[in-house]
């Protein structure tokens, strides 16, 4: 049911390792009390991105966070503030700025299908 989704510039993949980020967020969702089964995580590296000022010089990271509707803004930023964490945290470079972001959105139950 939850989706975890992050697109990240693809210039990230030099200097970090992805998987093992996406798997610690995919770990790190469950820990919050979320059925580790029902979790959906995947990463999508983007060809061509253009980041603030820098340009495509620049990098970015955008997690997309998909819950089922009815949670309040507390528990949505329970789960997701670790997100964002492990991904600033991987993602820290002396080289390059990188900008990490996260929205939680709700998914629509009655047009969810699985």
């Amino acid at each position: 049911m939850p989706h975890i989704i992050v697109e990240y510039s693809k210039n990230l993949e030099a200097g970090h390792a992805i998987q093992p980020m996406i798997e610690k967020m995919h770990a790190a969702l469950a820990q919050e009390g979320v059925d580790q089964s029902r979790i959906k995580t995947r990463a999508i590296a983007l060809d061509h991105y253009v980041v603030g000022d820098k340009g495509n010089a620049g990098a970015m990271c955008h997690i997309t966070l998909l819950l089922l509707e009815g949670r309040d803004d507390a528990t949505k930023n329970k789960y997701g503030a670790p997100l964002h964490e492990i991904a600033v945290q991987t993602l820290s470079s002396k080289a390059l700025s990188v900008a990490v972001t996260l929205e939680v959105r709700d998914m629509q139950a009655a047009s969810y299908l699985v």
